[in-house]
């Protein structure tokens, strides 16, 4: 009998998770996806989160875990030579993905239909969904006052700035795409991924009746991202500590305070494991490292086993 489970994701560490679910036959999963980092770069709609996890699924992701192993970037190259800034750098077949995309968002599909299309193609077999279809924008304010993109931000400016607060824009008019809550509702148990909470998370759960569905989940464990209190890469600690989370994975469970019943952290970090029940947490320790296939089958599987 199939045991339907929800997975919270942004960025590699989600993605990862997601795999190890997608490898265990017995688990129908499905997948909800940060959109927040959602932009337009050279006329074309990219989502790079859903990208990430789709690429991840199908088993064709990147040597860095994010776009396509292999890719060239014969485009990029051709856009430098004519002036165009190419920091955001797409490869020729993640372009064509992208081309894709926009093409069916013009012809006024929505993002949900899309993405379960090329799900579908690519083999995936976990359900994949984009948190919304509408408008969400995670916007950066940085402590000298400027107000970036969140590409701008994550990828021009590779996440030096100091973040002093976030904002989701259109967040308070955002509805779930088709079959977030739904999922939500039905599983026996919903996982956040190993994301980065305030940059990957947030802007799942600032769309109202995502955040309302989650607190009505009988079950929300989230899996750190941290290790001796640091990302193994990206901004994740940096960005907690300067959004005057705690420190450390009493940070991660403060973020998820709204909805989170039971915390994963790393084995080497069992020292945390007293703080964070004074905190009210049910949180286990477990080796967390899940870059291989195998790894990640394997932690999902001992989750479930210790949750269900």
């Amino acid at each position: 009998m199939s045991a339907p489970v929800v997975l919270l994701s942004g960025g590699v560490g989600g993605a990862r998770l997601a795999r190890g679910f997608e490898l265990l036959p017995e688990v129908d999963a499905s997948v909800i996806v940060n959109v927040g980092d959602d932009e337009t770069r050279y006329g074309l709609s990219v989502s790079p989160d859903l990208d990430t996890v789709l690429y991840t699924l199908a088993g064709v992701e990147g040597e860095a875990g994010w776009g396509r192993a292999g890719d060239t970037m014969v485009l990029m190259e051709r856009l430098s030579e004519l002036g165009v800034d190419t920091r955001f750098r797409v490869g020729d077949a993640d372009a064509a993905l992208n081309l894709y995309r926009t093409m069916r968002l013009r012809e006024g599909r929505p993002l949900h239909e899309i993405t379960a299309g090329l799900a579908k193609r690519m083999g995936v077999r976990s359900r994949l969904l984009p948190a919304t279809n509408d408008l969400l924008a995670t916007e950066i304010t940085t402590d000298s006052g400027e107000r970036l993109s969140f590409q701008e931000y994550f990828v021009e400016r590779g996440h030096r700035d100091r973040v002093a607060s976030l904002r989701f824009r259109g967040a308070e008019r955002a509805r779930a795409a088709p079959g977030v809550t739904e999922a939500i509702g039905s599983a026996r148990l919903v996982v956040i991924g190993p994301s980065n909470p305030p940059l990957s998370i947030w802007p799942i759960v600032a769309v109202e009746d995502i955040a309302r569905a989650l607190a009505g989940a009988e079950k929300v464990a989230a899996v750190s991202p941290l290790f001796g209190g640091r990302a193994l890469k990206g901004p994740a600690d940096r960005v907690m500590a300067s959004l005057g989370l705690p420190e450390g994975n009493r940070g991660v469970a403060a973020a998820y305070r709204d909805f989170l019943t039971d915390l994963v952290i790393d084995a080497g970090d069992a020292a945390d494991l007293p703080a964070l029940a004074d905190m009210g947490v049910r949180a286990r320790a477990a080796d967390t490292r899940i870059a291989g296939p195998e790894a990640a089958a394997a932690f999902a599987r001992r989750l479930l086993d210790a949750l269900l």
